[in-house]
Formats: structure tokens, C-alpha cells, sequence
């Protein structure tokens, strides 16, 4: 029997939660679906909020111009997470229940005296993109920034290195500061927050980058970040700056990839999978590559994970078109306990992981390559 696996905490560090004044926010998850065009990426975050803050802000860093910031769909990310999401195959003797667009704009809600006159920033852009209001910033000068944003109401002080980096970045990258309307009910610990859409063209370069911005997230409070990237393009996308983990095919003619006894929970095992790679290393897991129906048109659909500590996120990964077509897919087999531990071999390499931020420990199986 194979089920899909739901995934808890899925959502985004993806930029930098910054808190309003003498307030607290974090993030300890994030999506990101990058739709590759030939002149354009559109980018679509999705946030998990968390914290004590009445008004949230957030700040992306986008490596080309952006041409349009607009809510994004969220029917669509779930479906192409439903369709990548790992499965899991249930040994036939355990029970079914054991298996486990811009309006017209106005000044920010938290927008103080100031702001207007400051040299190095141009406001390129500003609206509302459903519960969203946001702001366009080109900057040359990464002190006038931080003050605009400071300004503002973000509190740039965790984000300012990171800031510094993408202004004096070749690649020109622009920001797009975001709050929510004044008129939207203030956030709650753990809400997730409605996707929200970036469309932009190509960096200084002349060439499209489709760059996740982890480094703004790498000050985050949080122990964890969990990531799921989502690629839409010809073939399976490419990574760098990150190191690829490929998804291994099968063993004995079964395509598992983690095996654990019945009385661990499938999405925690899958969890330690990815803390195993990631932790403090710049690693992800291929999860899913294959072809998708995305409104009616063939794309192929690329996913990886990640799980590392928040400063582990130094570098930016990159994703880029690949010409492979090879499909990939994860695989979490659950096994009554007698019939795990009878497969258990010295020539097979395993381990007990017990993680308290997931409150379980669990078994979890690291297939064997070559």
C-alpha cells in the first residue's frame, strides 16, 4: 500500500522575518516553487509565522528587476507539494491505521517620519498583493537601505550583514519589503501565511537566477529550518552552492529509501532523513523529480529538502534547467517491528536517532551506495 505522505510543518525563513520594534519573530519553515521561464522566473514563498509580533515584516532579496509582486496560488504549490511528497509503503501485515497584482498604494502601516529623502534607495515599486502589502527597493548603498527599512518598521538588525552582501551582489539584486494590511487581523503563533508571488528578469548579467535567499535567515532564533524547494522547468533541476544528495533507486528490487518499525511516525522518520544530511551542512535531498501536469501544459517538476541550523545558511543555493529526465521518487517503508529487526545486518550501516525538537526517536535506515 502506498500512501502519500503529509508532511507536518510544511512553509519561510525564505527571506528575513524581521520583528517590528521590541517584538519577537522567527520561522522555522519554508516553501519556494520557482517557475522557470525563458525571459522571467516567478518565485512563489509561502511563510510559517511564528511569534509575539502584532505586525510581522519581512524582507526578500531578489537577484534580477522584479516586474510583478502578486498573491500567489496556493491550490497550485499544494498540489505540486501533494504530487513530490515522499510516500509510504506499508508492509501488507500492518493495519492501515498502524502504518501511520497591485491596487492603488499608501504608506506602510508602520511608516514613521523619514524615509522619503534617502540617498542610495529608489522605491520601484509598491501595492498590495493579497493580505500583503509591499514595497519594491532598488538600493547602492547598503547603510540607506537599512535605514529606509529601519525607517519603515523593520528592524534590520539581525539581517544587516546580509543586506551588505546582496546590495554590493553584481548580480544588482532589488528587495521587496512586505507587511501585512492594515486592515488583516494580526498574525498568531505557527499561522501559515498565503504564498506570495514574485515575478522578475534577469540580474546584471543579463542571465536568469533563480537563488533562494537563505542568508537573510541565517540570524533566526529558530533550531531548525526545514526547506522544500519546488522547480518547474524541462528537466531535473540542477543545484549549487548546496550539495545534491542523490535519491537512491532500490534495494532488493524495492525502491525504499528510509525504513522504519510501525510505531514511528513516517513524517518525523522522513524528518531525521533529512537532519541526518543537512544539520550543519549545506546539503539537500532530491525528494521527487518527474513530470507534472501544471494547468494543462507538461513541466518536469524537481523537489529537494533540506533540515540545517540557521547559520548553516551562509551560502544562497541555486537552481538551474537541467537536460535529465530520470525520475525520482522517496520512498519511507514501514515495517511491523519483528520483520525491521530481522533485516537488520552488520553489512548495512543504521543508527538510533533520537531528535527532541521532533519528540520522538526513531530508527532510520542509510542505504548503502556502489
Amino acid at each position: 500500500m502506498l500512501l502519500v505522505l503529509a508532511l507536518v510543518a510544511p512553509a519561510a525563513a525564505c527571506g528575513g522575518f524581521v520583528p517590528t520594534p521590541g517584538k519577537l519573530a522567527a520561522s522555522d519553515a519554508q516553501q519556494a516553487l520557482f517557475d522557470l521561464g525563458t525571459d522571467r522566473i516567478t518565485v512563489t514563498y509561502r511563510a510559517r509565522y511564528e511569534g509575539d509580533a502584532d505586525d510581522f515584516a519581512w524582507v526578500l532579496a531578489v537577484p534580477g528587476t522584479v516586474t510583478a509582486v502578486e498573491e500567489g496560488d496556493a491550490d497550485r504549490l499544494d498540489r505540486l507539494l501533494a504530487l513530490s511528497a515522499p510516500v509510504v509503503s506499508v508492509d501488507p501485515a500492518i493495519s492501515e491505521e498502524s502504518g501511520c497584482g497591485c491596487g492603488s498604494s499608501y504608506g506602510l502601516k508602520n511608516d514613521r517620519a523619514g524615509g522619503g529623502g534617502d540617498t542610495g534607495v529608489t522605491v520601484t515599486g509598491q501595492g498590495f498583493a493579497g493580505d500583503f502589502e509591499y514595497t519594491t527597493l532598488a538600493a547602492t548603498d547598503a547603510d540607506s537601505l537599512k535605514t529606509w527599512l529601519d525607517d519603515h518598521g523593520y528592524d534590520t538588525t539581525l539581517i544587516a550583514p546580509a543586506i551588505a552582501e546582496y546590495v554590493a551582489d553584481p548580480l544588482d539584486y532589488e528587495f521587496v519589503a512586505v507587511q501585512l494590511r492594515p486592515d488583516v487581523e494580526p498574525t498568531e503563533a505557527g499561522v501559515v501565511l498565503d504564498p506570495l508571488a514574485l515575478t522578475y528578469g534577469a540580474g546584471a548579467d543579463g542571465e536568469l537566477h533563480a537563488i533562494f535567499p537563505a542568508k537573510l535567515g541565517q540570524s533566526s532564533s529558530v533550531s531548525y529550518v526545514r526547506t522544500e524547494w519546488l522547480v518547474l522547468g524541462s528537466g531535473t533541476a540542477t543545484l549549487s552552492g548546496w550539495e545534491p544528495v542523490a535519491n537512491p533507486d532500490e534495494k532488493d528490487g524495492h525502491p525504499w529509501d528510509v525504513a522504519g518499525p510501525d510505531y514511528v511516525d513516517a513524517a518525523g522518520l522522513y524528518a531525521q532523513l533529512l537532519l541526518h544530511h543537512g544539520d550543519t551542512r549545506r546539503k539537500a535531498w532530491e525528494a521527487w523529480a518527474g513530470a507534472v501536469d501544471d494547468g494543462g501544459t507538461e513541466r518536469w517538476l524537481t523537489r529537494y529538502d533540506a533540515m540545517v541550523t540557521p547559520a548553516t545558511n551562509t551560502v544562497d543555493p541555486e537552481f538551474a534547467d537541467g537536460s535529465s529526465t530520470v525520475e525520482a521518487t522517496t520512498v519511507i517503508y514501514i515495517q511491523d517491528e519483528t520483520a525491521f529487526q530481522e533485516e537488520l545486518t552488520p553489512s548495512e550501516e543504521y543508527y538510533v536517532a533520537g531528535v527532541g525538537m521532533l519528540g520522538l526517536a526513531g530508527w532510520l535506515r542509510r542505504r548503502r551506495r556502489g
